[in-house]
């Protein structure tokens, strides 16, 4: 199966669920094929979730003509190592520091901040309490990813 079909059918199994697929990872082959599904949410992701979208899936993939034991399915939120994708996924990390890589006149740029706010045009960090906060346009931004707190 085609990764854009598999992606179809899981796209459409998940959202049912009222969860969005982050990242579909597909990796290896024969028995030991890997298919790692991340989803995210407005709200927080559970274990519960996961393992309710996990069964979901199995049945759709098997639904589909793929046997279970050709596969390994994995299921689970996308962790702060992964990289922000779609703008809704910055509300819920309010609050939370942010390393963001930005394309500017000069070139990529780096910057590290504190998510302040975020609306339909981009988002705003602070650097601390001597300077303003920045926005940031989305369009702008090519990879951000929320910081461990450690």
């Amino acid at each position: 199966m085609a990764a854009a079909e598999l992606e179809t059918l899981i796209e459409d199994c998940i959202s049912r669920q009222g969860v969005h697929l982050v990242d579909l990872v597909t990796r290896g082959e024969g028995k030991s094929k890997f298919v790692e599904v991340y989803i995210d949410s407005e709200l927080s992701i559970t274990t519960e979730i996961c393992s309710e979208i996990s069964r979901e899936v199995d049945r759709v993939l098997e639904r589909a003509g793929i046997e279970r034991g050709t596969y390994r399915l994995t299921v689970s939120s996308p962790g702060i190592e992964r990289p922000l994708k779609y703008s809704w996924q910055y509300k819920k990390h309010i609050g939370r520091e942010l390393d963001v890589k930005v394309q500017s006149h000069e070139g990529l740029r780096s910057v590290v901040g504190k998510l302040e706010s975020m609306n339909e045009k981009g988002i705003v960090l602070s650097f601390g309490r001597k300077s303003e906060p920045e926005p940031i346009a989305h369009d702008v931004i090519v990879e951000a990813r929320v910081r461990a707190p450690w």
